[in-house]
C-alpha cells in the first residue's frame, strides 16, 4: 500500500482480523450492488470508505425530494439527476481508490454480474429480489438482501458458494407476499434504511475478508419502536423452487 492508503485505512490495520492483508484483500475486491436508494446507495457510502477497490451499481431511478429524507448519500442539488450519477460524484469525492461503474438501468439476468466477488441486494420489487437470487444461486456468489418497511428492517446473507445446502432468498420468501409493498406504500423511517444499510455492507464486508465466514442463512430483524433486534438462522425449504433445481 502506498503511505497515503497506510494513513487513510490505518484504523482498519489496527484491527487484528483485517491489518494489512485484510485491506489489500478489500481493494482488490469487486461488489455489485443493485440499487442507488436508501440501501444500496448508502451501503456503497460505506464499502467505498472501507476501500472496496470496484463498485458496480445497478439503477434506473432519478433522485426525488422525498428520497433525501432517507437517502443521504444524496443532497438537494441532486434531485432530478440519475441516482447513479449522483452517487457516482459523491464516491468519487470520499475515495479515489475506489473504482465506480454506475450502471443507469434496472439490472436483469442477461446483466450478469462480471467479475464480481459478492452481491448486494438493495432493490424494492420482489421480481428483481427473486432474480437476482436465482441468478447468484446460479452463478455461485453469495448475496446480502436488505429490506426495510416503517420502523423495521431486516438484513439476510443466503447463497454460500459451494454449499448446496446453504438456504437461498425464496427459501425465507418463498413468493411475492400478498400485502407486499414498498416505501411509497408502507412509509419507512430514514434512521432505519441507515441501519440496515450498515448491517448489508458490515456483512459484504465479513465475506470479502473471510468467504466461508459462519453468518450465511441469518435473517437478522431490528424493530425500531422497541429498540430491540434477533438473529433467525434458516433451514434449506426442500420445497423451494430455487435451490430443488
Amino acid at each position: 500500500m502506498t503511505p497515503e492508503q497506510i494513513e487513510r485505512y490505518k484504523r482498519h490495520l489496527l484491527v487484528k482480523e483485517i491489518g494489512g492483508s485484510g485491506q489489500k484483500k478489500l481493494l482488490n475486491s469487486h461488489v455489485m450492488i443493485v440499487g442507488a436508494g436508501a440501501l444500496g446507495g448508502m451501503a456503497a457510502l460505506s464499502l467505498a470508505a472501507a476501500g472496496v477497490g470496484r463498485l458496480t451499481i445497478y439503477d434506473d431511478d432519478r433522485v426525488d425530494l422525498s428520497n433525501l429524507q432517507r437517502q443521504i448519500q444524496f443532497t438537494a442539488d441532486d434531485v432530478d439527476d440519475t441516482k447513479v450519477g449522483a452517487l457516482f460524484r459523491r464516491l468519487s469525492r470520499l475515495n479515489h481508490d475506489v473504482d465506480v461503474n454506475p450502471v443507469q438501468e434496472r439490472w436483469t439476468p442477461e446483466a450478469g454480474f462480471g467479475d464480481a466477488d459478492l452481491v448486494l441486494d438493495g432493490s424494492d420489487n420482489f421480481p428483481t429480489r427473486f432474480a437476482l437470487n436465482a441468478a447468484t444461486r446460479e452463478a455461485n456468489l453469495a448475496l446480502v438482501s436488505g429490506a426495510v418497511a416503517g420502523w423495521t428492517g431486516q438484513t439476510l446473507v443466503v447463497n454460500k458458494p459451494g454449499d448446496a445446502y446453504c438456504p437461498c432468498y425464496q427459501c425465507f420468501v418463498p413468493s411475492e407476499p400478498p400485502q407486499a409493498g414498498d416505501c411509497n406504500d408502507l412509509g419507512v423511517l430514514g434512521a432505519i434504511t441507515q441501519l440496515i444499510a450498515s448491517q448489508m455492507s458490515l456483512a459484504a464486508i465479513r465475506l470479502l475478508l473471510t468467504p466461508d465466514a459462519d453468518i450465511f442463512g441469518r435473517l437478522m430483524v431490528f424493530e425500531g419502536l422497541s429498540m430491540q433486534s434477533r438473529v433467525v438462522r434458516l433451514p434449506q425449504d426442500p420445497d423451494c423452487p430455487i435451490c430443488k433445481s
